[in-house]
Order: C-alpha cells, then structure tokens, then sequence
C-alpha cells in the first residue's frame, strides 16, 4: 500500500480595513510585541468627503442606519465584529464561505477537486488530484502592524 503525502502550504492574507473603516491592533500583555492574545478593534471613520466627492457611498456616521441599509453593504463592524473588535471565527467563517462560493463559481476539472475543510481560525482548502495525491492550503488571515513590514496573524 502505497503513502498519501500530503503538502502543507500555510499563505499569509493580509487584511486591509474597507473604505470607511480603520484597523487599531491592541497588543496584549508583554508590552510592544504581539502576543497571542491581541485584539483588532474597528473604528468607523467620516466618509462625508468621500460622499460629497465621488457620491459612490455613504458616510457610516453620518447616516441613520435604515438608509444607510437600503444604499449599502452593511459595516464590517455589523458583519464580522463582536462589539469594537474583529472576530476570527466570524471572518474566517466568511473566508470560508468565499472559498466555497468561489468553487461553485470556477470551472473545474474532472481530474481535481476542491474541498474547503472546516476551522474556527483560518480558511483550510484541500485539493486532490486524479491520482489522490492531495495538497492542503491554510489561508492565514493578517494585519499588518502600522508601516512596518511586520504582520500579526489573526489565529
């Protein structure tokens, strides 16, 4: 009988906060370098200049949220936070749910597939191909640490 090998591919996805948002990364304990317990919060910034520019959204806090809903995506902080503060499962449910759609959406080939397994901290994808050899791909959600070239993951 014959080993499966399976590759491990672990891709760092930095996450960019949505015009009329703003990341803050709230360190934990040891001072200036991250620890694992970190938060996100999310801040919703003045769009009005944006609105009155280009016309092409609404101000989050500037605007009842009945007629922001009927114009609008909602916010990140409705979608993907618990209070002030990024979820991970939440986002990497959504990542998830992305992954998933995206299958459906793309073409694929008899000879391969596509499986989006299940986790509460990232996005995982196993792909097989004709001959059951697999590769597994963790998609690791990031944000980037002010100008630095320095990413904290959101695991």
């Amino acid at each position: 009988m014959l080993m499966e090998k399976t590759f491990v591919y672990r891709l760092l996805v930095p996450l960019k906060p949505p015009p009329g948002h703003s990341f803050h990364l709230e360190l934990g304990t040891e001072g200036e370098m991250p620890v694992r317990n970190s938060r996100l919060r999310v801040e919703l910034e003045c769009m009005c200049i944006r609105e009155r520019k280009l016309g092409d959204m609404l101000c989050f806090i500037h605007h009842p949220e009945d007629e922001l809903m009927g114009c609008q995506e909602a916010s990140l902080l409705q979608t993907l936070c618990t209070g002030s503060y990024l979820d991970v499962q939440k986002t990497a449910f959504w990542l998830q749910e992305l992954m998933t759609a995206s299958s459906v959406a793309v073409l694929q080939s008899a000879a391969s597939k596509r499986t989006v397994l299940p986790s509460s901290r990232f996005c995982k994808l196993k792909m097989t191909n004709a001959f059951e050899a697999s590769l597994s791909i963790e998609l690791i959600l990031a944000v980037q640490q002010g100008d630095s070239d320095t990413f904290v993951t959101m695991e």
